[in-house]
């Protein structure tokens, strides 16, 4: 075997295992020079050093550190998978592939979290299996990571909750025993949960769950909070019998942790509604401003209101509002069952900061595209990347200090039809060959914000205030059906009832009509537009709460919000792709209108 002198060796993990009755026989060697064996020790070892981390009825287990010096060159475990045809213990075990690599195979889908496994074959001479992994044993232990970083108590239950996730896999293969060591549970830089080595059960007394919650009573107990108390209620849970599978486990401490967020969440909201307070001018301010509106006039219900007077029949003054911040951030899945991602998304965005002596405040524009390329028609992805691209290119050129009128907007977007319908024409493409896409379209100037859309991709709205609320309606045949007068459960019932009405590209602008609509942001408001992919099935109406209500809040960090809707996406549909942008703008009132600076 050649080794490769400019390549930078790496250093991994060896789990050595062999029986009791024997000491490991260690194939490799320690050289402070270029070894010319592919696997190496990092350190000299003895045998009076070497001690097993684990015993299991009649076998030892063994872990070494190594260096591979020739890491891009194929080990002995591919070269036996690529033997096997399926990958059932029985097959594995017929062409050298060690049981103890059958159970880092098995668990490849929580990598990193679980050590990735680079090698592994059978020593049948010394009656031994080895397995490279990769090298976790310096990554800092999950109970000192607890105690120095002061993660909120959600943060940290969420750690349990990862915990309970892996145990529910480990019971299938028996190896909970792993989460039982708390030196054996780690956190990588970014924060992720690792575990350094798997420890297998002993089949005669496996672990119960009783002890998993008794390890995270370990654990917690040097934390500031009120752990103790929810590992006692959870461990007397366990022992009633209210708590006897690691399901229920799981809905408990996800029922505890949505507690703590509706808690978080409330006294944020009312920590931010006392801090309003101080933009609330004084008396003489307050009449000067009452003096250039027709208050008693206003029907926005979501307009920020103050009232000057303990009376009932006193004007309610509404404020004029600014930008405070404009955050935002698009992600894009392919889903769990589909072969190639038909979706696209766009975002450009221009923050300009202004401060005087009355406070600071943004001005902000913002351009988000959403298009889901029509799943039953050809080269579905190729029509959203044109409409995307279509109708980036037009506001560019069509978006100037103000929003654009209604009829600018749809001709954009009649614009990007015809681009699509021109490519289906001109390949010959005839009915449900033309490919299509649907499109939302979000323009955000300042507190000022428009949206149109066509077909059955969809943008809704959050606010503390008003909850969730759908701002788009489907093109489909039931909704049109609605629209006519025909009761909703008869027309979902019809066997086309979601078939679309309209899309961009498979007909020409005399069938494209988009829905456009103005907004203004009276209050702090998250906006998310999104493909089907992650509307069906009434996934935001049923999660909205936990999902996205806490986003609203500037402390929310809305990139981890993203991927965690994506994942509940994938989690409760997951047949479609999934795109989804969160538009979050928080809005402050203005206090300079009166007598403006800039």
């Amino acid at each position: 075997m050649s080794i490769d002198n400019n390549l930078t060796p790496q250093v991994y993990q060896c789990i050595i295992s062999c029986a009791v009755s024997q000491l490991p026989h260690i194939p490799f060697v320690f050289s402070e020079k270029d070894s010319p064996h592919r696997y190496s020790l990092t350190s000299p070892l003895s045998d009076n050093t070497l001690s097993p981390f684990l015993i299991v009825g009649d076998r030892q287990f063994f872990s070494l550190e190594i260096k591979d010096s020739n890491p891009t060159q194929r080990g002995i475990l591919d070269e036996n998978l690529d033997l096997v045809e399926s990958f059932d213990r029985e097959n594995l075990k017929s062409v050298g592939v060690p049981d103890l690599a059958f159970t880092y195979l098995t668990l490849t889908e929580y990598n990193p979290t679980i050590p990735e496994l680079f090698d592994g074959w059978e020593d049948s001479e010394h009656n031994q299996e080895l397995v490279i992994i990769s090298n976790y044993q310096n990554y800092q232990t999950l109970e000192d990571y607890l105690k120095i970083t002061h993660l909120e108590v959600g943060q940290v239950l969420e750690y349990l909750q990862k915990t309970s996730k892996l145990w529910k896999s480990f019971t299938k293969i028996d190896c909970c025993q792993t989460l039982l060591k708390l030196n054996n549970l780690k956190v990588a830089q970014d924060g992720t949960l690792i575990i350094e080595k798997i420890y297998l059960d002993n089949p005669h007394d496996p672990p119960l769950l009783r002890e998993l919650v008794q390890t995270w009573a370990y654990l917690l107990e040097d934390l500031k909070g009120d752990y103790q108390s929810i590992i006692a209620d959870l461990m007397i849970k366990i022992e009633s019998g209210d708590i006897d599978d690691i399901k229920q486990l799981r809905s408990e401490i996800q029922v505890i942790i949505q507690e703590i967020e509706i808690e978080s969440i409330l006294e944020q909201q009312a920590k931010e509604e006392g801090e309003e307070v101080i933009f609330i001018p004084g008396e003489e301010e307050l009449n000067a401003l009452a003096g250039q509106f027709d208050y008693e006039e206003s029907e926005d219900q979501e307009a920020t209101q103050i009232n000057n007077s303990d009376g009932d029949d006193q004007p309610t003054i509404v404020l004029p509002m600014r930008l405070l911040s404009l955050a935002n951030v698009g992600l894009s899945d392919i889903g769990r069952k589909r072969g190639h991602n038909e979706d696209c998304f766009a975002i450009d965005t221009y923050i300009r900061k202004k401060e005087s002596p009355q406070g600071i405040y943004y001005e902000g524009k913002g351009l988000f595209i959403v298009c889901d390329g029509m799943g039953g028609h050809a080269a579905g992805e190729v029509a959203s990347a044109m409409a995307v691209k279509n109708i980036y290119r037009y506001f560019q050129d069509h978006w100037t200090d103000e929003l654009p009128e209604t009829e600018i907007i749809r001709e954009g977007i009649l614009q990007a039809n015809q681009a699509i319908y021109s490519a289906n024409m001109d390949k010959g493409q005839t009915g449900s060959g033309r490919m299509g896409t649907t499109l939302l379209l979000t323009l955000v100037q300042d507190t000022k914000v428009v949206i149109a859309h066509v077909g059955d991709s969809r943008i809704y709205r959050v606010t503390r205030k008003w909850g969730l609320e759908q701002l788009t309606t489907d093109h489909s045949v039931a909704q049109s059906e609605i629209k006519q007068g025909v009761e909703s459960d008869i027309a979902f019932a019809r066997p086309d009832a979601y078939q679309l009405t309209q899309a961009l590209g498979p007909r020409d602008d005399a069938f494209v009509h988009p829905d456009i609509k103005y907004l203004d942001i009276k209050e702090d408001t998250l906006l998310l537009m999104c493909s089907d992919g992650l509307s069906d099935n009434d996934l935001l109406e049923n999660h909205w709460e936990t999902a996205l209500l806490p986003l609203i809040s500037s402390k929310a960090n809305i990139e981890e919000g993203i991927s965690q809707i994506i994942d509940l996406g994938n989690q409760f549909n997951g047949h479609d792709n999934i795109t989804c942008i969160l538009i979050r703008i928080k809005v402050q009132p203005n206090l300079e209108h009166q007598n403006p600076i800039f």
